[in-house]
């Protein structure tokens, strides 16, 4: 009997380090993140954007972010009338579809937006009127 409980407890042992609570697919593949978990993984600042005129470095404070209960912030930074400063933070609601298209309301204003491409540091959108601006995760 105890070398049927010994064997029972090194088998247990055996299974406890041998198991991971990594749950791998695509053939040893890490799990890929969603565009929704990359979407709402923290703020997103303003890098650039075309066409037109750089960001400049205070705008690059700038920026998007994107909550899990479907609630899209904005602050925007200017130095037109001196210090870089907030112009205030924004907050609207947000759907995306289709992993790739997203409408913002804010009040009665509609903006559509549709991802262009999206990692862990940066995102790229393109709205609807053409211009494509690039977000990352570093601030400034």
């Amino acid at each position: 009997m105890k070398t049927v409980m010994k064997l029972s407890g090194i088998c247990l042992i055996a299974l406890v380090f041998n198991c991971s609570n990594n749950d791998d697919s695509n053939d040893g593949q890490p799990n890929q993140l969603t565009v929704q978990e990359l979407l709402v993984s923290g703020k997103w600042y303003q890098e650039s954007r075309t066409p037109g005129t750089n960001f400049t470095d205070c705008e690059k404070n700038g920026y998007i972010e994107f909550k899990v209960n479907g609630v899209f912030y904005l602050e925007s930074f200017d130095d037109n009338s001196g210090p870089c400063e907030s112009l205030g933070l924004n907050e609207a609601i947000y759907t995306l579809s289709n992993n790739r298209d997203i409408l913002i309301v804010a009040d009665s204003e509609e903006i559509n937006v549709s991802i262009s491409s999206i990692s862990q540091q940066e995102l790229t959108i393109t709205s609807s009127d053409g211009e494509t601006l690039t977000f990352d995760k570093t601030q400034g």
